[in-house]
C-alpha cells in the first residue's frame, strides 16, 4: 500500500464482551447496523472476530465463542458491510486474552517480581488485563490457526491484531532468547531492550504468515510502530519492525492517556514515508470502554480535522453495546464530521508534506522509559508548530538533503558515522542548531564546523542567561532564569548570550528567598548561545525546558535563532501560536490547512477541547516562488483575493475560526521547478 490507498473515514468498533453479560447481540439487525453507518459517511471499519475477555464472536473451533451469544454476529457484520462496499478489516487481540490466559497460565509473561501476566492478584483497575507472552511458541501456533480460520470463513480485507507489546518478559522462552543474544535476563535494561526484539519478531513472522493466505490481504499490528528512535540500532528501532505493517493507526485519544501532543509528535515522525497513516481516536469522553459519554463535538473535529491536515485518515472508535445496537446520536456525530472530510477528500489524496526542518530524535531504540528524551521531543513540536515552521522527526538512516536546516536537540548522541553524515549535509550548504549536550564528545563537539571545546556540565542545578539585546530585541532585557543548568563550552564564534552564574548553589542550610538563588550583577564569559560556522550552538536543554516549564521566553529565543537561520521560511505569518498550520503539495500546486480550536485543562488530569478560536485580520504568506492562478477554500473553492511579492504569495484572513483550507494553484510546468528555500525538494 502507499500513502494513498487508505480510506479516511473509518471506525473502530470494540466489542470487549464479559462472558456474564447476557443477551448478546440480541438487538442486532443488519440493516438498521448498516444504514446507520452508512449515514455515519463510513468508509471502513474494524470488526471484532475475538476479544480482550477471549470471546469468539463467530462459531470457532479454534477458542470459546461468546456462550450468551446465538448466532454468527461476526459474520452477519461482515456480510452487511462488503454488499454496501465498507472496507472490513477484522479484529483480534494478542497477549490480552483472559480465557486462554486461564486456561493456560503456562503462556502468561512473568515479570522479574515473579507476578504471572502481569496483573497483580485482585487487581481491578481500568485496563488491567492478564498479559500473554507473545513469543511463547506454543501460542504463536494457535494465533496462527487463528487467522487462517478467520481468512478461510470470512476473507476480510485485512487484518487488526491488538497488544503485541513486551512487559519485560523474563519467562523461560524469553530467558533462552536473551540469553542467545548476550542479554541477561537480570538486568531490567535488557528485559526492556529484548522486548522490541520480540515484538518485532513476532511481526514478521505473523506478517508473513498472513500474506501466504492472501498477499492482498492489510495487515497492522498495534505494537507501537510510531515509537520514535534515531535508527542508530537497526535490529530493535521502530523503523525495522515497521516493514511488516501496511499501515500504520496512531491510536492516540487525547484527553486521557496520550494528551494532545501525542499525535502530532508521532505524525512529524512518520508522515514523511510512503506508507499510509490514520489516526485513531475515540468517541468517548476519556478513553476506551467509556460508556455513556459522548466526545464534545468540538473536542472530535478538531483531532479529525488535525489529522487530515497531516496527511492522516481517522479512525474513530466506538464501543458497540453488548446487545449489538449503534448507539444513533453517535454516529450522527460522527457522521456530521465524517461528511465534511468526504467534502474535502479531493484536496486529501494524492497529497505530501513540505517540511524545511529535519530534527535528528534523540531517543535510543529499546529505551521507551527515557522521560527526558521524550520532553525534548515534545518541545520540539511545541517550540516549532507554535513559531509555524515545517519540520520532519529524521532518524540517522533518513536523507537530509531536503531540509534547510537540521536541529539536534538537547542530548542527541551521535555515532562517528552520523556525525560525518551531518559534516557533509553542512559542507553542502546545509545549517544547523544544536542544543544542549548534542553533539559533544570526549570534550569537543563532533561537528567540526562547530568548533566548541566541552568543559563538561554546569557546576549548578539552575543559571541566567543573559541575551546580546541586539539580536533577541523583542525580548525583555533581564537576566533570564534557566530551570536546568546546560553545558560549559568555549569556541571561537560570535556570543549572542552570556551565562550568568547565581551567587552560589542552593542547599539544606544556604538558600536566599524562595526559589533559586538570585543572579550575580555580572556575566562571564561561558556563552550560552554562540554562532559558529555551521550554525548556532545553545548550551542548554531548551526544548525540554519549553516542554518541563513553558516559559515563552525560552521560544522566543529560539525565534530569533531560527531567524538566523532559515532566511526565506516557507510561511511567514502573523497568526497567533495557538493556530496550528501545515503545508502540502499536489499536481496542481499547494494544500494549506489551518486549525483554530482552544485547548483547555479544564480537570486534573485531561485536555479537552469545547470552543473553536477565530482569528481577524491576519495574514500568511506561503513561498511559492511564482504567482499561483488561483486561492481558493476547500471545499467550495471559493475564490480567495491574494497578492505576491518576493516569492510570496500572501493570503488575509478577515475572520476564520476551527478548520479552514486553502488550495494555492499553480501552473503545473512552474509548479515543478519551484525551489524551496536550501534545497527542500518539492
Amino acid at each position: 500500500m502507499n500513502r494513498n490507498d487508505l480510506p479516511y473515514r473509518q471506525i473502530h468498533l470494540d466489542f470487549h464482551t464479559s462472558p456474564y453479560i447476557e443477551g448478546v447481540g440480541e438487538g442486532f439487525d443488519s440493516r438498521e447496523f448498516i444504514d446507520t453507518l452508512k449515514k455515519a459517511h463510513v468508509s471502513s471499519i474494524n470488526l471484532f472476530a475475538k476479544c480482550h475477555h477471549g470471546m469468539y464472536y463467530y462459531p470457532t473451533k479454534i477458542g470459546t465463542m461468546h456462550p450468551n451469544l446465538k448466532f454468527d454476529l461476526f459474520g452477519e457484520q461482515v456480510k452487511a458491510c462488503k454488499e454496501n462496499n465498507i472496507r472490513v478489516i477484522a479484529y483480534t487481540c494478542v497477549s490480552w486474552n483472559e480465557d486462554w490466559a486461564g486456561r493456560h497460565p503456562e503462556w502468561l509473561t512473568l515479570c522479574a517480581d515473579g507476578v504471572r501476566g502481569v496483573k497483580k492478584p485482585f487487581e481491578d483497575s481500568f485496563y488491567s488485563w492478564r498479559h500473554i507472552c507473545h513469543n511463547n511458541r506454543e501460542y504463536q501456533a494457535v494465533l496462527r490457526k487463528e487467522f487462517k480460520e478467520i481468512f478461510d470463513l470470512y476473507h476480510p480485507d485485512g487484518f487488526w491484531a491488538d497488544i503485541i507489546q513486551g512487559k519485560k518478559c523474563i519467562c523461560s522462552t524469553c530467558s533462552a532468547d536473551m540469553k542467545a543474544m548476550g542479554l541477561d535476563p537480570e538486568r531490567e535494561e535488557d528485559a526492556e531492550y529484548f522486548d522490541r526484539i520480540s515484538e518485532m519478531r513476532f511481526c514478521k513472522s505473523m506478517y508473513q504468515y498472513i500474506k501466504s493466505l492472501d498477499e492482498d490481504l492489510e495487515v497492522y499490528f498495534n505494537s507501537l510502530p510510531y515509537r520514535l528512535d534515531d535508527g542508530e540500532d537497526r535490529e530493535a528501532s521502530s523503523a525495522e519492525k515497521r516493514k511488516y505493517f501496511d499501515f500504520i493507526d496512531i491510536e492516540s485519544l487525547p484527553s486521557e492517556q496520550w494528551g494532545y501532543t501525542h499525535f502530532p509528535v508521532a505524525v512529524n515522525y512518520l508522515n514523511k514515508y510512503d506508507k499510509p497513516l490514520c489516526m485513531m481516536n475515540g468517541k468517548f469522553h476519556t478513553s476506551w470502554g467509556d460508556f455513556g459519554s459522548l466526545r464534545h463535538k468540538t473536542a472530535l473535529e478538531y483531532e479529525c480535522m488535525r489529522a487530515v491536515s497531516n496527511g492522516a485518515g481517522v479512525c474513530v472508535g466506538d464501543q458497540l453495546h453488548p446487545v449489538g445496537r449503534l448507539d444513533k446520536p453517535v454516529y450522527q456525530r460522527i457522521g456530521e464530521i465524517f461528511g465534511q472530510i468526504e467534502a474535502r477528500e479531493p484536496w486529501l489524496y494524492n497529497t505530501e508534506k513540505i517540511s524545511e526542518i529535519g530534527v535528528l530524535i534523540p531517543l535510543k531504540a529499546g529505551h521507551d522509559e527515557d522521560t527526558v528524551s521524550v520532553r525534548s521531543i515534545e518541545g520540539v513540536y511545541r517550540i516549532l508548530s507554535e513559531l509555524h515552521y515545517l519540520f520532519d522527526y529524521v532518524n540517522v538512516e533518513d536523507p537530509l538533503e531536503k531540509y534547510s536546516l537540521l536541529i539536534l536537540p538537547d542530548q542527541a548522541e551521535l555515532s562517528d558515522e552520523t556525525a560525518m553524515k551531518i559534516n557533509r549535509y553542512i559542507e553542502n550548504g546545509g545549517k544547523i542548531l544544536m542544543t544542549g549536550s548534542s553533539g559533544l564528545k570526549d570534550g569537543r563537539s563532533q561537528i567540526s564546523s562547530m568548533e566548541l571545546v566541552h568543559h563538561g556540565k554546569s557546576d549548578y542545578t539552575m543559571q541566567y542567561i543573559r541575551l546580546d539585546e541586539n539580536l533577541f530585541d523583542d525580548i525583555p532585557q533581564i537576566d533570564h532564569i534557566l530551570y536546568e543548568a546546560g553545558e560549559r563550552v568555549t569556541g571561537k564564534g560570535d556570543i549572542l548570550a552570556r551565562i550568568v552564574e547565581p551567587y552560589f548553589e542552593r542547599t539544606y542550610d544556604r538558600f536566599c528567598s524562595h526559589r533559586q538563588t538570585p543572579p550575580k550583577p555580572t556575566a562571564g564569559d561561558e556563552p550560552g548561545i554562540i554562532r559558529l560556522k555551521g550554525g548556532i550552538y545553545v548550551s542548554f536543554p531548551v526544548f525540554r525546558l519549553y516542554s518541563e516549564y513553558a516559559y515563552t521566553v525560552y521560544r522566543d529565543i529560539l525565534k530569533d535563532c531560527l531567524r538566523e537561520l532559515i532566511k526565506t521560511p516557507c510561511i511567514k505569518t502573523d497568526l497567533p501560536a495557538i493556530t496550528e498550520l501545515t503545508l502540502r503539495k499536489n499536481d496542481k500546486g499547494f494544500i494549506l490547512h489551518m486549525l483554530n480550536y482552544v485547548i483547555e485543562r479544564k480537570a486534573k488530569q485531561m485536555d479537552t477541547i469545547e470552543e473553536r478560536f477565530t482569528v481577524c485580520d491576519r495574514s500568511v504568506k506561503i513561498y511559492t516562488e511564482k504567482s499561483p492562478l488561483r486561492v481558493v477554500k476547500i471545499p467550495r473553492e471559493t475564490e480567495v483575493p491574494f497578492d505576491h511579492f518576493g516569492g510570496y504569495t500572501e493570503i488575509k484572513i478577515e475572520k476564520e475560526d476551527g478548520y479552514t483550507g486553502y488550495a494555492i494553484e499553480v501552473d503545473r510546468g512552474p509548479y515543478l521547478q519551484v525551489t524551496y528555500p536550501k534545497k527542500l525538494e518539492l
